[in-house]
């Protein structure tokens, strides 16, 4: 949790002309919030751990760590976000029907693809992003068994956050599968995206689904990487959650055997 907490910290202190002025290397960047860190943990890493905790919110429809399952729908299953906006598609190969993404997600995306397309000179290829409440009832009705796809109302697309990707190649699973499926698993993270879906049924209640990815905010995505938690888990895992006010009636229906 150094990392997130670390994060709250220097976001909440620093001013954006401060973080305008310094020139942004790799080194002046990780000096300056290694320094900021140090100098500040001390103090206030109570402080920011309970500022993490006291906005954390697995339950309202519009928040970034909203967790939707079969089990917990959305409270209004035609929830549609208010501010979705058209993410950047120049190192995009865009086939999604629908190219939006909320603007924390859509922003946190174009940076991990300018980043993931400097290490390999390759595009990110979009097959699915945002959703309606009818489009995820017509993918449900149609055709998609609820092993695999989200039951209507309980879709991560629906929420703005998530988008289904890959390796804009012909063969992309086998290239997915080497270097640039490490590379995500090591780095999206440190853009607030997680996979929902990494661990299978019988973790994360559907299959694994290793080109999506879910936007749910910096610290929860660092939390979740460096305990090696899937989302299902972390919920499932009751006894991390002593300082986050959940539903009694929520709670009982995460107790899986």
């Amino acid at each position: 949790m150094f990392i997130a907490f670390a994060f709250i910290i220097i976001q909440n202190v620093v001013s954006a002309d401060t973080l305008k002025s310094i020139k942004y290397t790799n080194d002046s960047v990780s000096d300056f919030v290694l320094e900021k860190a140090t100098n500040l943990l001390a103090t206030n890493l109570q402080d920011a751990k309970e500022k993490y905790e006291d906005t954390f919110d697995i339950e309202s429809d519009y928040s970034f760590q909203k967790y939707v399952s079969d089990k917990n729908v959305l409270q209004n299953k035609q929830y549609e976000p208010s501010d979705l906006v058209e993410f950047n598609t120049k190192n995009v190969v865009n086939k999604a029907a629908r190219p939006y993404l909320r603007q924390a997600a859509a922003t946190a995306f174009d940076e991990m693809t300018q980043n993931f397309n400097k290490e390999f000179w390759e595009k990110i290829y979009v097959a699915s992003a945002y959703r309606t409440y009818q489009d995820q009832v017509r993918l449900f009705n149609e055709w998609c068994s609820t092993i695999r796809c989200a039951r209507i109302g309980a879709s991560e697309h629906q929420l703005g956050l998530a988008i289904d990707i890959h390796v804009a190649t012909k063969y992309w699973y086998t290239h997915f599968a080497s270097g640039y499926l490490d590379w995500m698993n090591e780095n999206a993270y440190k853009y607030g995206f997680i996979n929902t879906y990494s661990k299978g049924p019988k973790v994360d209640w559907k299959m694994k689904e290793i080109r999506h990815r879910r936007y749910v905010w910096v610290p929860f995505a660092t939390e979740l990487h460096e305990k090696d938690m899937s989302f299902a888990e972390r919920v499932k895992n009751n006894e991390e959650w002593n300082n986050v006010v959940i539903l009694s009636e929520t709670k009982n229906l995460f107790d899986v055997n």
